[in-house]
């Protein structure tokens, strides 16, 4: 599943940045105003999240996670600069055959296994758009904020876990493709990393609509 995703945003990269530079080579010749009319003062996305456990995060549960949203809200000080906020939330879950569990040195259990766990990272972010004339932009982010990172292990009515906060750094890179000249809303696509004090570390990808405002 996660070849399958990296290959669809791989396609969808290729593809977004061929319609920008065909948007502009028809349109510019007449339309001398088109690409600042394409300079966003505001972006607002909605997007499905999907993740990748890594380091420690991994051992716990290893399983890919498709089950995530993100929304994030961008206020460009310039054409280029811009800074905002960003949220979201995911799940994962992983289900273990049934085996001698030992909960302590006291006490064994002979049942399957569920785990879970789930993220809540909120963050500033500071963007920095690329190509902010063009219809397709491509941009690259960087996140301060805190990560609340939960794991749970339930074996027959027995249940444990723990929850913690972090301080999170978060790197991203991403592109928005608009849904036609002028669009005022279109495609929104990025991957990043988490990377928490709680030792929490993964791997996302966002995908969904944006709402654009010049």
């Amino acid at each position: 599943m996660k070849k399958i995703f990296c290959i669809a945003l791989l396609a969808l990269l290729s593809v977004g940045a061929s319609f920008g530079q065909t948007q502009n080579d028809e349109f510019a010749d007449y339309n001398p105003n088109l690409k600042a009319r394409h300079s966003y003062e505001q972006i607002y996305s909605f997007n499905w999240q999907s993740y990748l456990p890594l380091g420690s995060s991994n051992d716990y549960i290893s399983r890919y996670s498709l089950e995530g949203f993100n929304f994030n809200f961008t206020y460009f000080v310039t054409s280029n600069i811009g800074v905002g906020v960003d949220f979201g939330w995911s799940y994962n879950k992983k289900f273990v055959p049934r085996e001698i569990y030992r909960p302590d040195e006291n006490t064994a259990v002979a049942a399957a296994i569920n785990k879970y766990t789930d993220i809540f990272p909120i963050k500033a972010q500071f963007k920095y758009m690329i190509n902010p004339k063009d219809a397709v932009k491509v941009y690259a982010s960087a996140g301060l904020g805190a990560l609340r990172y939960g794991e749970e292990t339930h074996v027959q009515d027995l249940s444990i876990g723990q929850h913690s906060w972090g301080f999170l750094m978060s790197p991203e890179v991403g592109m928005i493709v608009p849904f036609g000249k002028d669009a005022l809303w279109g495609l929104n696509a990025n991957a990043g990393l988490n990377w928490a004090t709680n030792n929490f570390f993964n791997l996302y990808f966002n995908l969904g609509l944006y709402i654009g405002i010049y």
